[in-house]
């Protein structure tokens, strides 16, 4: 019987094979310190890309005033109830899913449509009878019932590649419809896991209960945002008061996932009395791409507001200040964890008008007095303009009829019901409107004609009744009344308005020199209201209103020298007129902005006025034109009697531009009522451009506005005594 001796193993062998190991737990450990050590700082660096955010914070927009200091537009804080949404994610209730189920069929069913079940009733069914099914809707007609069962069809059909019907918790698949009612069976929802979004839905619900106050956001607004704007606060509620603000922190404060949240608002304390020169705000765009770059990859944007109107628009860069951001840590699931690091915003500049906010409520106030012959079913719709003569500062400028520039930025309803309003509140008259400056036209057409012969005012023609013009015939106003104004002199004409005479001068001198006259007053020209402030003041080359280079015919030229026809112009225009007169040629850029600056801390700069040109018209031919409106206002024979203020001199000039429109199929021939006027005459301070659409005439309807427009602001200005009472 052999034994089997065991073999040593060699020595070698047992040293090769450690060494091999020692080797191969060499390399891994090199590995591993290379990993966790050299390496380390490239993986922070890739984890913190990944889970840092930067939001970009809104300044506090910049305020304007008006020259006395009057605050036009304020900065306020907007207190609102927010959600954070983070905070919401673990909660399991059967009272969110079934509101989730709620809003999903909802939306399906139409929004219009509302549920026959209350939050309270849904709490209420869940804890008592869970199991049981909830009727939601009944009664349903046979419109809803189909458009519900047409939703339901597309909603659970089969995904792509499959037969099989999508099953939705808490709907039956096979009876989406029990009788004319839809049922929800909720005990398919009580143990089932629940989104983000439904708690959120559910805790917007307690709180509109609790504190009493309708829901401000719908599902698909929380979607939305835990969508795209996950780490930000959601704004469940804007613009609270202070009685919504003590309800919260007795009844909600306790509450997981909510806080009181203030953002910067924009406030117009004087309403609808600036709204169409400041505008109006609303919430910012999303942030371009330009600026993308320029905030080294903003990530969420917590929308400020932007200027979208008015002055507001114009110098929204300067008023928005420079946003400032915040690095926030977001978790695995995208939502907030922790802030790092704050870069505080840079409040906006500035503005300071040339507007006075009394001589803009008497204009406001004198433009909406009725007279007689007005329809007083219709709002006014009109504007006045008025300007300093000596330095072109826009003292007032009001369009009518008006609307709350507040109620514009808070409600949705409010500006969908604008868009409907046929009055055009929005429009800015007194600078966009363009009308037939009518008579008001013809101090500009007497000093086109005086600067070509200075001796035209000697001469003398006669107003005939009739009138012909070829084989057309045209009126003078008086010719209505059967009568005519007989043989007069250029003075004379201009103040009875007489059309006749301004027919004969005019065919007599050709269009040249009135279209001339009409473009050394800027008809037809860039007016400059709004300049670039850290630019020179140069011109451009823009149109502005209507002037034809050229008259068609006779008859149209007839039209053209009173101011009908083709040619128009807005009242800012005719308002310069009106201060070029009275200051004895100078024609002034209008100035609205008196100075501003760049941020609270800072110095304001001043905005220069700025002199145009200067009209190449001989003094004697201005003395004859203000001699002509003098006696419009204060000869006993003159069109604006109505327009007198007892102790001040005032020169002026009535205009009645006739126009068609079509009214309930019919065409109807109306007026818009001009005035322009500059006083005290000897001194001027004020120079007025006033309209009046579809009014009677000028001196009848515009005389007594602008009388106390004038009573007010010489009372104001303390040349006046004020009238007691």
């Amino acid at each position: 019987m052999k034994v089997r001796r065991q073999k040593s193993e060699s020595l070698l062998v047992i040293w090769v094979v450690s060494a091999v190991m020692l080797l191969g737990m060499g390399v891994l450990v090199s590995e591993l310190w290379k990993l966790q050590g050299p390496r380390q700082s490239g993986f922070e660096e890739v984890f913190l890309s990944q889970s840092v955010r930067r939001v970009r914070l809104p300044a506090v927009r910049g305020k304007i005033y008006d020259s006395k200091g009057v605050c036009l537009a304020d900065s306020v804080p907007n207190y609102c109830i927010a959600i954070y949404t983070e905070e919401l994610r673990a909660p399991r209730s059967k009272v969110a899913n079934t509101l989730e189920l709620l809003h999903e069929v909802w939306v399906r069913v139409g929004v219009e449509i509302e549920p026959d079940v209350s939050y309270r009733d849904i709490k209420r069914h869940l804890k008592l009878t869970p199991t049981e099914p909830l009727v939601a809707w009944e009664n349903l007609d046979d419109a809803t019932l189909a458009k519900w069962r047409r939703a339901f069809e597309e909603w659970t059909a089969p995904a792509k590649g499959s037969r099989k019907r999508k099953k939705i918790a808490g709907l039956d698949l096979g009876y989406p419809v029990e009788g004319r009612s839809i049922v929800l069976h909720t005990g398919e929802l009580v143990e089932r896991g629940t989104t983000t979004a439904a708690n959120t839905l559910e805790l917007v619900y307690e709180i509109s209960e609790r504190i009493g106050i309708k829901k401000q956001i719908g599902f698909r607004n929380i979607k939305d945002h835990i969508f795209a704007r996950r780490p930000l606060p959601l704004l469940a509620w804007e613009n609270i008061n202070e009685w919504t603000m003590s309800r919260w922190a007795d009844t909600c404060s306790g509450l997981a996932g909510t806080d009181i949240y203030y953002q910067a608002d924009r406030h117009y304390p004087e309403g609808e009395n600036f709204a169409h020169l400041i505008g109006f705000t609303l919430e910012a765009d999303a942030i371009k791409k330009e600026e993308q770059e320029e905030e080294k990859h903003i990530h969420f944007d917590l929308r400020g507001i932007e200027g979208v109107k008015g002055l507001e628009v114009k110098y929204n860069d300067l008023l928005e200040g420079k946003p400032g951001s915040q690095l926030v840590q977001i978790d695995v699931s995208g939502f907030h964890y922790r802030d790092l690091q704050n870069k505080p915003s840079q409040p906006g500049g500035d503005l300071q008008l040339t507007i006075d906010a009394n001589i803009q409520r008497f204009a406001k106030e004198a433009l909406m007095m009725r007279q007689n012959g007005e329809d007083f079913g219709v709002p006014v719709r009109g504007a006045v303009v008025v300007l300093d003569p000596n330095n072109g500062d826009v003292l007032a400028m009001v369009s009518a009829p008006s609307f709350d520039p507040n109620a514009y930025m808070d409600s949705k309803v409010y500006r969908q019901s604008l868009l409907k309003d046929t009055s055009a509140r929005t429009y800015h008259r007194a600078v966009y409107g363009q009308y037939p400056p009518g008579s008001t036209f013809k101090p500009v057409v007497a000093l086109g004609v005086l600067k070509e012969n200075p001796d035209y005012g000697k001469t003398i023609h006669e107003c005939t009744n009739p009138y012909h013009v070829g084989k057309r015939k045209m009126r003078c106003w008086v010719h209505r009344r059967g009568s005519n104004h007989g043989k007069i002199s250029l003075r004379e004409a201009l103040m009875r308005s007489c059309n006749v005479y301004m027919f004969e001068m005019a065919q007599e001198m050709g269009y040249a020199p009135i279209h001339d006259m009409a473009e050394q007053f800027g008809l037809g020209q860039y007016a400059g209201l709004f300049p670039d402030l850290e630019e020179y003041p140069a011109p451009k080359d823009l149109k502005y209103g209507n002037l034809p280079a050229t008259s068609v015919n006779a008859i149209d030229l007839c039209n053209m020298a009173i101011g009908q026809g083709a040619i128009t112009v807005s009242p800012l225009q005719m308002a310069m007129v009106a201060a070029t007169i009275a200051n004895g040629g100078i024609l002034y850029r209008p100035r609205l902005v008196q100075k501003w600056r760049t941020s609270p801390e800072k110095e304001y700069l001043e905005n220069p006025t700025w002199a145009i040109r200067r009209l190449d018209v001989p003094i004697e031919a201005f003395e004859l034109v203000r001699g002509g409106m003098y006696d419009v206002v204060m000869h006993p024979d003159g069109t604006a009697k109505k327009a007198r203020v007892p102790g001040i001199e005032i020169a002026g000039k009535t205009g009645s531009a006739e126009y068609r429109k079509k009214v309930n199929g019919e065409v109807e021939t109306r007026v818009h009522t001009w005035m322009i006027s500059y006083a005290p005459f000897d001194f001027p301070r004020y120079a007025v451009a006033m309209i009046v659409e579809d009014g009677v005439s000028g001196g009848n309807t515009v005389g007594p506005r602008l009388s106390a427009l004038y009573q007010k602001i010489f009372e104001y200005d303390g040349t006046l005594a004020k009238e007691e009472g």
